[in-house]
């Protein structure tokens, strides 16, 4: 029986290493052939595209092109405008996606987004310390150290990059209504797990295809998926053993927005 594909793609500053504990889990599950991405610009990228949402998201959709069979993408955070943009570009190269605290689907604040950028251009990595902090919150120690070294080596001329390419950039999916309507693009079943209240509503706003679902996880930070990263990955296997069954639902848009609460339980269990 061949091997289901997962595409993994990371965040803002982030890095395919932030996936290990991740891909760990998935290899004792079995089953799966693992793909951590590099996005453009990131620690130990080789990539000549520019640091863009645009591009990055070019360039997942031609690796899934490559791969030759439809794979399942899960993306984190800035990662999840990446994998919503492949999918839109390339449905038949996608079986599901799964976003993690995806950042799309913000009001629209140029002024505070600009003045955010133009402060991290000035002060460098010092500008990021605090965000940082609290979305690692509840990391174990050694999560918490790649997290701040994946950070410290991301350029920050790629990080203002990304962050003016997701909010404001003239082809910026991360604002409402632009969001809804890349996501409306989308085919096939979107899980979203989400560490928040605020989250939940955000993705309300957005059209979800048949068979879609939330799970919203209480008592964890944005980085849920390394909280906790066996739930994570047996979320993951769960979903994908059960895509038989969502192809042939025909669920329509309430029952996309079904949310389904896994509790606040941090750490391995």
């Amino acid at each position: 029986m061949a091997k289901t594909h997962i595409v993994l793609v990371h965040g803002w500053a982030g890095s395919a290493e932030s996936w290990r504990p991740i891909t760990a889990e998935l290899e004792a599950v079995g089953g799966y052939r693992v793909h951590a991405v590099r996005l453009p610009g990131s620690p130990g990228s080789a990539s000549a595209r520019p640091p863009t949402i645009r591009a990055a998201a070019e360039e997942l959709a031609a690796m899934l092109c490559g791969i030759g069979e439809p794979a399942v993408l899960v993306g984190h955070s800035m990662g999840a405008q990446v994998t919503l943009r492949a999918h839109a570009a390339q449905p038949a190269a996608v079986l599901s996606e799964i976003v993690v605290d995806p950042a799309y689907g913000a009001s629209d604040d140029r002024a505070a987004m600009t003045r955010w950028a133009e402060r991290i251009a000035s002060a460098g990595h010092v500008a990021l310390r605090e965000f940082f902090a609290a979305a690692g919150a509840g990391l174990q120690a050694a999560d918490r150290a790649v997290l701040h070294a994946d950070l410290l080596a991301t350029p920050i001329p790629v990080i203002v990059s990304y962050l003016r390419s997701e909010y404001l950039d003239a082809d910026a999916i991360g604002v409402m209504p632009a969001s809804a309507r890349i996501a409306a693009r989308r085919i096939r079943p979107v899980l979203t797990v989400l560490s928040s209240m605020e989250g939940v509503e955000l993705d309300r706003g957005l059209p979800h295809p048949p068979g879609s679902r939330m799970d919203l996880w209480l008592g964890h930070g944005h980085f849920l998926h390394l909280n906790n990263p066996r739930r994570f990955a047996q979320s993951i296997d769960e979903w994908v053993r059960d895509e038989a069954g969502r192809v042939h639902t025909g669920a329509g848009p309430e029952e996309a927005r079904t949310i389904t609460s896994v509790g606040s339980t941090t750490g391995p269990s």
